[in-house]
């Protein structure tokens, strides 16, 4: 079985096969001149060299490579899922360069300065340490040549109409036309006098009540200043009564129920989505959904029809996928 090779993974991972040779080499050679590697897998008597996967592998896993090379029984399955997916990348980047296509030194610079603003965006943690810069722009070419025989040959007229847009919208109502509700911040405590003494304070600086909140309530939510979410008719009739006057940003009357005493400062009022604050929204996930479901169908047609063989004793791990073994 493929793994399933989507859009985001592309694009999110931004790694792919480094098989730049041009033309098939003998497959019989466990090592050609270029690539000093073992071959490990034939695509259409095309040959892959251990190198290329390794590469891929790193660029997928980034800094995690070097705990998966020390969790074996784990490492396999893994590696076995990601060799899976390098062969079904590389038969679209060998139709991609029959077409004649390619990455261009602007586009794959364009992706490397993408790469490294989302990377200072999640932190040190996910630089990518673990690969060269030159291996890094074999794998985003790649990834680009990918993504553009996608576009010329699968997705091509794609598209959503206003029809699927409603009728998503239609059937799933209840995401979007929930009921009215309120964003509130809720200080609570036991005594009458300490409820007066902190509505006179909270009345004086609205500005400190999230503060008041993490200070002084007994309420479960408050360490997040006594934020809370309520939608009508879940909170006890009491309590709605004092909110639903409220106007944002104003503070509620000390309010007396089973739980204490309550004080609430309107923050926002959720109210239902009507299609068109959403249409756009739907538009995106709908086509992200469409383009998936082509490429995946374009995928394993290209896989039934194309002759793999994979050299088993080459990878370097206990491979448990499908594809076909090529030493026998």
């Amino acid at each position: 079985m493929w793994m399933r090779l989507t859009i985001c993974a592309m694009f999110i991972a931004v790694a792919a096969l480094a098989g730049c040779r041009r033309g098939a080499q003998p497959a019989e050679a466990e090592q050609s001149p270029a690539d000093p590697t073992p071959v490990i897998v034939e695509i259409n008597d095309s040959p892959e060299h251990l190198s290329a996967f390794d590469r891929f592998v790193k660029a997928r896993l980034s800094d995690f490579y070097p705990q998966l090379l020390q969790n074996q029984t784990g490492g396999d399955e893994l590696r076995s899922r990601l060799f899976d997916e390098f062969v079904q990348r590389q038969l679209i980047v060998h139709q991609a360069r029959r077409r004649g296509l390619a990455a261009t030194d602007e586009e794959i610079g364009r992706a490397l300065e993408d790469q490294h603003q989302q990377a200072n965006l999640e932190g040190a943690g996910h630089s990518q340490t673990t690969l060269a810069g030159s291996e890094r722009r074999i794998e985003l070419a790649s990834d680009l040549l990918t993504m553009k025989f996608y576009q010329a040959e699968v997705l091509k007229g794609s598209a959503v109409t206003p029809e699927e847009i409603e009728a998503y919208y239609r059937e799933n109502q209840s995401r979007y036309q929930q009921r009215n509700g309120f964003y509130v911040r809720e200080i609570r405590v036991s005594s009458a006098e300490q409820a007066n003494e902190l509505h006179a304070l909270a009345l004086r600086k609205p500005a400190d009540f999230a503060t008041l909140a993490r200070q002084h309530s007994s309420a479960p939510h408050a360490a997040g200043g006594g934020l809370i979410y309520y939608t009508t008719e879940q909170m006890p009739a009491v309590l709605e009564q004092a909110i639903s006057p409220l106007k944002v940003g104003s503070i509620s009357r000390v309010v007396r129920s089973n739980y204490g005493y309550h004080i609430f400062k309107l923050e926002a009022r959720a109210e239902p989505l009507p299609l068109e604050k959403v249409r756009e929204q739907i538009e995106e996930d709908l086509l992200s959904r469409k383009n998936q479901a082509l490429i995946d169908a374009y995928n394993e047609r290209a896989a039934a029809g194309a002759r793999i063989r994979v050299y088993r004793e080459r990878l370097g791990f206990n491979y448990t996928g499908l594809l076909p073994d090529g030493d026998t």
